[in-house]
C-alpha cells in the first residue's frame, strides 16, 4: 500500500521536473517556476571556504526558506563579495530544492608587522585572519610597512614593492615560494630571502623582475646542492642566466 500511495506524488514530481526542464531556459519560465512552492529552498551548501566559516557566509547570504531555487541571486552574490575575504561568489542551483554557494577566497600572501602581525594580500590589503587561531604558514615581510589612510591596506612604498615581486614568484613557482621563511626588498628593488632551515642554502637574492626560467634555475641549483650534500651560505640570482653559489665558510 505504501508503494502505491507514493505513486501520485512521484508522478507529480516527475511532471514538475519535466515542466521545469522545458521552460527553464526562458526568463518567463524561470519567473513562473519561482512562484511554485515546491521549488522553495530547503538546503544551502557552501563550497570553497578555508578562512571563512561556512556559517558566517550563510548568515551573510541570508537566503530563507521562502525563496526559490529559480530566483536571481545577484544581490546575494554581491553581499558575499563584500566580505573582505571573498574574492568571488556564485550561487548555483544544486537540485530541485538545493542551492550551492561557490566562493573563491582572497588568498593571504605573507605576514607583515604593523606593529602587530597581520596577514596581507598581494595587493597590500590587510586580511582579517587571526594568525593565532589558524594554521597559517606564510613567509614574513621583514621590513617597515606603513598603512594607507584607510588603515585597510599598505601604503605605496618599499614594502608594497616587495610584496609585488614575491607575488610574482608565488605565481610562477608556488613550491619555491613555499620554502621562503622571510623576505625584504633589496637596494636593487629585488628580494633578499631567507629560506627555511631544511633547504641546502640559507639565503637567496633575486632581481626585481622574476621569470619562470630564473625560478627553474634556482630549483635546479637547490636540487644539485641537496644531491651533493652541500650547504651553501647563499644563492645569488641577480646575474644573467647563472646562479652564483656562495659556500659556507669553514
Amino acid at each position: 500500500m505504501k508503494g502505491r500511495s507514493a505513486l501520485p506524488r512521484a508522478a507529480f514530481i516527475l511532471g514538475l521536473v519535466a515542466v521545469a526542464a522545458g521552460i527553464a531556459g526562458t526568463l518567463w519560465g524561470r519567473v513562473l517556476l519561482a512562484r511554485i512552492d515546491f521549488f522553495d529552498v530547503r538546503r544551502v551548501e557552501v563550497v570553497g571556504t578555508r578562512w571563512v566559516a561556512p556559517d558566517e557566509l550563510l548568515r551573510l547570504a541570508a537566503i530563507n526558506r521562502q525563496q526559490s531555487v529559480w530566483e536571481d541571486y545577484d544581490i546575494v552574490e554581491g553581499r558575499l563579495t563584500g566580505h573582505p575575504l571573498i574574492e568571488e561568489a556564485r550561487v548555483h542551483r544544486a537540485g530541485l530544492r538545493s542551492l550551492r554557494i561557490v566562493v573563491r577566497e582572497t588568498e593571504p600572501l605573507a605576514f607583515v608587522g604593523i606593529p602587530e602581525l597581520r596577514a596581507v594580500h598581494a595587493d597590500g590589503k590587510l586580511l582579517p585572519i587571526d594568525p593565532r587561531n589558524t594554521a597559517l604558514d606564510l613567509p614574513l615581510l621583514t621590513m617597515d610597512a606603513e598603512l594607507a589612510e584607510d588603515s585597510a591596506r599598505l601604503a605605496e612604498g618599499p614594502a608594497l614593492s616587495a610584496l609585488a615581486v614575491f607575488a610574482k614568484l608565488q605565481e610562477l613557482d608556488p613550491g619555491l615560494a613555499a620554502i621562503v621563511s622571510d623576505f625584504s626588498l633589496s637596494d636593487e628593488h629585488g628580494l633578499e630571502i631567507n629560506l627555511i632551515a631544511s633547504q641546502p642554502a640559507r639565503r637567496l637574492a633575486l632581481p626585481g623582475v622574476v621569470d619562470a626560467k630564473l625560478a627553474e634555475r634556482v630549483r635546479a641549483t637547490l636540487a644539485d646542492l641537496r644531491q651533493r650534500g652541500v650547504v651553501a651560505e647563499s644563492l645569488e640570482g641577480r646575474y644573467a642566466n647563472i646562479i652564483v653559489v656562495r659556500r659556507e665558510q669553514t
